[in-house]
């Protein structure tokens, strides 16, 4: 792929907030346990997105990206790393992601982005996003609608020539609703906050190191059924959080063609409990035709046995205009009892300027 396609994209690092974003369903339905592990349905959903690659290269190498040198990744230090032969220092890049889910729930993520590189003041990505939902029951019998709009800002600067640092700061308000019969059960309203930093490491020509650190917050406010049926809509207050850790590593095996892995440990908790998490990543992006098209595929396992397959391309249509595709199936093992299994389709285009 060429430089345009996949230095020039700049909001890829504002998808760790969709899940955390998504927890505001946590408020909605923290009393809706499940026989899949200890932890309840309002820290299952906010792990499982977490998991979410919204960019397509990304996606279609497993989800693996703390050590890439491109700002597809969510690790913000990516942004600044050196790119001499590209020819575009500014893009705008609209995507597109489908999470369709066996049970017939659907979300809908486009984005759009502004990635602008100064001489002194570093990298500057603006990036703003729509989440949308249809209105399908989940497999209790509810059926599940959410809307929310997100915006972030992330700068990253070069320090050296082997080394790059980077920030991102993300916000969301959002809505959503389970209902039975046209009768609304639970409606949260909320919003969430995402911290997070980032640093790349070149420790040969081959060889490059990075790690990401996390952190954010989504209080929610909600109104669901109170115990007796007199009382009627009560009014729950509650706070998911989240901590994730992600170093990672890329070895250049030939030219424009990488090997990721990366480790992923984190820790969800609110009122309910918490949830530790432990994933493990690997893809590849192998160049087929120089310059022109890429192949890539991935898989992401965790210490639960869960595996993800995912796959993919990306095409350089022209020296300012690229387009990526990803696929993945069961991205989101957590909420497969609620939703059913997952599969991702994600397209990505750069335009230069």
């Amino acid at each position: 792929m060429t430089t345009l396609s996949r230095r020039g994209q700049g909001w890829r690092a504002a998808a760790g907030l969709v899940g955390l974003t998504l927890a505001l369903v946590a408020g909605a339905v923290s009393g809706r346990a499940d026989s899949l592990g200890e932890a309840d349905f309002s820290l299952r959903f906010p792990a499982a997105i977490s998991r979410f690659a919204s960019y397509a290269d990304v996606a279609a190498a497993g989800g693996a990206q703390a050590a890439s040198a491109w700002s597809s990744s969510g690790n913000p230090a990516s942004a600044a790393w050196p790119h001499p032969e590209r020819k575009f220092d500014r893009s705008f890049s609209p995507q597109f992601t489908l999470l369709a889910f066996r049970e017939g729930t659907e979300l809908y993520v486009p984005t759009e982005a502004l990635t602008v590189d100064t001489p002194t003041a570093g990298s500057w990505l603006p990036a703003a996003a729509q989440i949308l939902s249809n209105h399908e029951a989940d497999r209790d019998g509810l059926g599940f609608r959410f809307d929310a709009a997100l915006f972030q800002l992330q700068w990253a600067q070069q320090l050296a020539a082997d080394w790059a640092f980077g920030a991102n700061f993300n916000v969301t308000s959002s809505e959503l609703r389970f209902d039975q019969v046209g009768a609304v059960m639970v409606r949260s309203r909320g919003e969430s906050y995402d911290f997070r930093l980032g640093s790349v490491h070149r420790l040969s020509e081959q060889l490059r190191v990075g790690l990401v650190v996390d952190y954010g917050f989504a209080p929610s406010r909600t109104d669901a059924p109170g115990p007796a049926p007199e009382e009627g809509l009560v009014r729950l207050e509650d706070t998911t959080q989240q901590a994730l850790v992600r170093p990672g590593l890329v070895w250049s095996y030939d030219l424009q063609c990488d090997l990721y892995a990366d480790y992923q440990a984190g820790v969800f908790w609110n009122d309910t409990g918490h949830l530790w998490v432990h994933r493990f990543a690997v893809g590849i992006d192998h160049l087929l035709i120089k310059d022109i098209l890429y192949g890539r595929l991935g898989t992401l396992l965790d210490t639960d046995g869960n595996v993800a397959g995912t796959g993919g391309f990306g095409v350089s249509l022209s020296e300012r205009i690229s387009l990526d595709l990803a696929y993945q199936y069961n991205m989101f093992p957590e909420i497969r009892r609620e939703f059913g299994a997952a599969q991702t389709f994600t397209v990505s285009m750069g335009i230069g300027f």
